[in-house]
């Protein structure tokens, strides 16, 4: 079996010059200055991507707005999704790739590929559910075979969604409770220079919608064990509804967390998440039981009437333009108009990014016995969760991804993570990413 344990570089992040990539390099850079002790001695890393001479202007900028750096300046492969060659170097070469570059149903089977192939470790950005599921029934068998661990989505797609429900279960099985639904709603906050994303991730959503079709008939031949339907039937709230206890409107997140959360849970099911038997870890390290099953629905919060009625127009009109080629041309073409101004390709402001944050609110059901009732009576305990966290896109993605990386370098070592091709919580759940991640602002909190 090939091991990866002698490649040259602990993470290299590929992509390093678009704009989420960036904003990785620079977090691993400002953070090496602000916690040294997140990363392991010795650590050596390097960025990866087309253009080598603005690699090397990257490097310099953020070294030198970071001098009280602890690690070496990374360093630069080139390396092109269209050239297999330089892909498999990179990942020779590499213990764990960050890979930002997307929209992963058109670039991202190519890095993955390479990955598994080479022993190389992954985890990345995407919030596409059809290239996700696509690789888990593509590249799963293989990863296993050698011992490489793929992670997908450990951005804002789908780590706070994905992880936080991880955290709901380990409160109720502290408590000695069985917890089985899960409602998340989703409130992005922002000041007066407004809100603003990426053309990336407007890309990808538009190719998201787009791939609908594919992501159904993917299931229908998963081969994944069917979830069990913990308690009574969660009531799905469809279109728009109303919160009274958080008085604002409501609609379904239109984001990949519902899927991953479900694949999450069927993977764990499925006996596809339990770390290797061969473990020389201290088991006292290790958590005994897999976190159990819960029905998940999640939600948008809308504060306003007109904001209602504008997201409404305009995610309908998308939806509509999304499903055919010539939509999606149009969409393409013109961001800003059938964005209302949240998207273009213009990057966002350091104003605009200072100023957003997101929280997020998981409103859970259970039991309070250790065991779910067998005529699923109605739930008789409550847990409400608050996830908080700063801009989603280009701040807290790139603090999430890295923590991912990072517990995946440590625990991969220590026998606590899973092979083959996961999601967040059933990569994670035996590790210490949840005591990581509000390390770096992104927090949990039972209220």
């Amino acid at each position: 079996m090939v091991t990866n344990d002698n490649n040259k570089y602990d993470i290299t992040v590929f992509g390093a010059t678009g704009l989420t990539g960036s904003h990785i390099v620079e977090h691993v850079i400002e953070l090496s200055a602000s916690q040294p002790e997140m990363y392991l001695h010795g650590f050596c890393w390097a960025i990866a991507g087309r253009n080598e001479q603005q690699m090397q202007q990257l490097v310099q900028k953020y070294m030198t707005k970071y001098p009280s750096a602890t690690i070496p300046e990374p360093a630069i492969l080139v390396a092109n999704v269209m050239r297999r060659d330089t892909l498999d170097a990179m990942a020779k070469q590499s213990k764990i790739i960050i890979n930002a570059v997307g929209p992963f149903r058109f670039m991202g089977e190519y890095v993955v590929r390479s990955c598994v192939e080479n022993s190389c470790d992954y985890v990345d950005v995407t919030g596409e559910p059809e290239f996700v599921e696509r690789m888990q029934r593509t590249y799963h068998d293989q990863a296993r075979k050698n011992n490489t661990t793929i992670v997908h989505c450990c951005g804002f797609d789908s780590v706070p969604a994905d992880i936080g429900s991880l955290y709901v279960k380990e409160l109720y099985q502290e408590k000695g409770w069985s917890p089985v639904h899960i409602e998340m709603f989703l409130r992005i906050h922002y000041g007066e220079a407004g809100i603003h994303g990426g053309f990336a991730t407007y890309e990808s959503a538009v190719h998201g919608v787009g791939s609908a079709e594919l992501l159904r008939e993917i299931r229908k031949v998963s081969g994944l064990a069917k979830l069990p339907r913990p308690g009574p039937q969660l009531k799905l709230k469809k279109g728009v509804g109303y919160n009274h206890d958080m008085q604002m409107y409501t609609i379904p997140f239109p984001g990949a967390d519902t899927s991953v959360v479900r694949l999450s849970q069927q993977l764990l099911v499925s006996g596809q998440a339990e770390p290797p038997s061969n473990s020389s870890s201290n088991p006292s390290q290790n958590k005994n039981v897999m976190p159990p099953t819960v029905q998940f629905a999640a939600y948008v919060l809308l504060p306003t009437f007109w904001i209602m009625i504008q997201v409404c127009f305009y995610g309908l009109l998308f939806s509509f333009l999304a499903t055919t080629p010539w939509g999606r041309n149009l969409l393409l073409k013109h961001p800003e108009f059938f964005s209302k101004g949240i998207f273009s390709k213009q990057n966002p402001t350091d104003e605009q990014l200072r100023q957003t944050n997101f929280e997020i609110t998981l409103i859970t059901k259970g039991y309070q016995t250790k065991t779910i009732p067998v005529d699923n009576h109605e739930p008789d305990c409550h847990v409400k969760v608050m996830i908080r966290g700063p801009e989603p896109g280009y701040i807290g993605t790139p603090r999430m991804v890295l923590q991912c990386a990072l517990a995946l370098l440590h625990g991969k070592k220590r026998g606590q993570v899973p092979v083959g091709v996961l999601t967040p919580s059933a990569a994670f759940w035996n590790t210490d990413l949840l005591k990581r991640l509000p390390s770096v602002d992104i927090t949990f909190e039972e209220v």
